[in-house]
Order: C-alpha cells, then sequence, then structure tokens
C-alpha cells in the first residue's frame, strides 16, 4: 500500500478523526464524511465532505465526491472505513423515543450497508486491493444492559460484513472485509456512559471502573493498532480486535 485512497464516515472526532490523521501521515488521500470538520485534518489530501448520514436518500453525492478524487488517479489501494456510529439513546428499551432509536440505526447500521453496496458498486473492476472495513465492538459479540440499540446495531453490522466478505470471497478482484474491534477507547461516547448515575445508565459503573484501571486506551494509539489491520489480510468478513495486533 502505497497510494491509497480512504473513504472515512465520522471523522469529525474521536476514532474516525485519528484513523483519518494517521492515514494522512502516511501520504495518502482520506475523503472524510460528517456533519463537521475536524480542525485537526489540515493535509491537503484531505477531502471533506459535510454530511448527515440519516439522508440515506442523498447518499449518491458521496459517491460522486469519491469517484471525482479516484478518476484518473494511480491508487493501488481503495478502501471504505465505516467508523461513524452513535451512543444515544441508552436506556432500558421501553423508554427510548422511536426517533432516537431510528437515528442511531440509520447512522450505525443502514448507512454502513447503503455505502458498501455503493462503494463496491463504484469500484468492483478497478484492479487494485481493495477493502471495506466495519467499525465493531465488544457489544457486537456481549449483551450490555440499556445498550440494546447499541448492540443490536453492532451485532447485525458484524454479521453483514460477514456475508459480504463470504460474497467477495471467489471474486478474482473481489473487495477484502474486515470487522475490526476497537476495545475501550477515550471517545465522546465514554465519556458520555461514564457520565451518568448507575440509575441511569446499568453499566455506568463499569465503565467508570474500567477507565480508573487504565483499560480506555487513547485514540492515537488504537489508530496506529487499526492502520496495521488495514495493511494485513485476513480471513474474509473476520472479527480482528486490536488487542491481536
Amino acid at each position: 500500500m502505497k497510494n491509497g485512497f480512504f473513504l472515512i464516515t465520522g471523522t469529525s472526532k474521536g476514532i474516525g478523526e485519528a484513523v483519518a490523521q494517521k492515514i494522512l501521515q502516511e501520504g495518502h488521500t482520506v475523503l472524510g464524511v460528517s456533519r463537521n470538520r475536524s480542525d485537526q485534518l489540515t493535509s491537503p489530501n484531505y477531502h471533506h465532505l459535510p454530511f448527515n448520514l440519516t439522508d440515506t436518500s442523498r447518499f449518491d453525492r458521496i459517491m460522486e465526491k469519491a469517484n471525482g478524487i479516484v478518476n484518473g488517479q494511480a491508487f493501488d489501494f481503495l478502501c471504505l472505513i465505516n467508523n461513524a456510529s452513535a451512543t444515544e439513546p441508552m436506556g432500558r428499551i421501553e423508554t427510548l423515543n422511536p426517533d432516537a432509536i431510528e437515528a442511531h440505526v440509520m447512522i450505525g447500521l443502514i448507512a454502513p450497508m447503503i455505502l458498501t453496496s455503493l462503494f463496491i458498486k463504484q469500484f468492483q473492476d478497478e484492479k487494485a486491493r481493495k477493502k471495506i472495513v466495519l467499525m465493531s465492538s465488544g457489544a457486537a459479540l456481549h449483551p450490555l444492559a440499556d445498550m440494546s440499540i447499541y448492540c443490536g446495531s453492532k451485532a447485525g453490522l458484524l454479521m453483514f460484513g460477514q456475508v459480504v466478505g463470504a460474497e467477495q470471497k471467489e471474486k478474482a478482484h473481489g473487495f477484502e472485509v474486515v470487522s475490526i474491534g476497537p476495545g475501550m477507547v477515550e471517545t465522546g461516547m465514554q465519556q458520555a456512559v461514564r457520565s451518568r448515575t448507575s440509575e441511569e445508565f446499568a453499566m455506568a459503573g463499569y465503565f467508570r471502573q474500567a477507565y480508573e484501571e487504565g483499560k480506555v486506551q487513547e485514540t492515537a494509539f488504537v489508530a496506529e493498532k487499526i492502520y496495521e489491520i488495514l495493511q494485513n489480510q485476513y480471513e474474509q468478513g473476520q472479527y480482528v480486535s486490536i488487542s491481536e495486533v
């Protein structure tokens, strides 16, 4: 991977911002898609598209922007990183607002599905190495009380990646598909769950204890590990924890 193009969602902060920074430092090109632009992403190789991922009817704009960057360039690696996610709503399922549930699932599950479909369709004939990355979570594997929407979206995304990986497996110039488990990372989500009382959020004590014990990692460290995973090859649809790298 010498000259890669990366389409990354959720680059305004957190893991997405840190991963974009790392990729840009390595000399690659990034198209970031998020509602707001990060002040940290100042490289001339960074392109930004302000976009609300709940507006699925306009996803063709994202691919038009991506194609405009890729067309005529000699990229040897094309990669979609479905990173954007949402924290809210949290709480017992019967207490949650239906609109908040819909918005969460749109961002965390439906948007990655649609973007993956469009990205594969757009670049399926390219001979360069190609990769679909789904940012997963331990919540895809373990039920966490008061996080039914988050866990459900992440579990659905993990299975989606496994199926798309199976579809791409036999293709001559298919896309690699991998789900990445970043572990506990110091992001807005972590701060939000730690700020709740145990009455407000059943897992608040668990997350506070993890933070106090130093188990929550900084985004820059996680970005280094994710970049290494991007370069490696895995079984199609595999879930890879950064602790394995």
